[in-house]
């Protein structure tokens, strides 16, 4: 919950720096002013705020979804599907941290044109926010296997707008 509060308030943020910084570059440029940094530090805030928020709305399960498809199957074999997806989610964030650390590696001595900081901060975030994911994706993973031993699937059959509808 405590975390889920962080992440709001630093995409809301994030996405309103941009705003800022994307608006004042091209009225300045306008005007005729160079402002090239904001170019970068745009750049950097929106990769940020790109992966933490996929990690905010893969909390609130408002990632997109083909929900028309799932929801035409029993209770029983749509757990039986998100637990694949699911699983399938992992692996793939398991590889972006990965290679993504790779890269921040790679890129610590490349810094960006206008800004004197290295470009490994653009590329922390893919590791960063995969590991956010996958936190969030094994808690769920828990669910899933959790409504198996129990065979109680109530979970999936509430839609309440705090949680958002599930989806795959």
């Amino acid at each position: 919950m405590i975390l889920r509060r962080i992440e709001s308030m630093f995409t809301g943020i994030g996405l309103a720096a941009l705003i800022i910084l994307v608006f004042s570059a091209a009225t300045l440029r306008w005007l005729g002013i160079d402002m090239s940094w904001s170019t970068d530090m745009a750049q950097l805030v929106f990769a940020w705020v790109c992966f933490i928020g996929a990690d905010l709305a893969m909390k609130q399960k408002r990632h997109m979804g083909v929900e028309i498809l799932t929801d035409k199957l029993p209770v029983r074999m749509r757990n039986s599907v998100y637990l694949i997806n699911s699983l399938l989610i992992l692996v793939f964030l398991v590889f972006v941290v990965y290679y993504g650390t790779n890269l921040v590696v790679i890129n610590y001595r490349r810094s960006f044109n206008t800004l004197p900081i290295s470009y490994s901060f653009v590329t922390a975030s893919a590791p960063v926010g995969s590991l956010l994911m996958i936190y969030t994706i094994t808690t769920r993973i828990f669910e899933y296997l959790k409504n198996f031993m129990t065979g109680d699937y109530s979970n999936l059959e509430t839609n309440s707008d705090d949680e958002g509808g599930e989806t795959i």
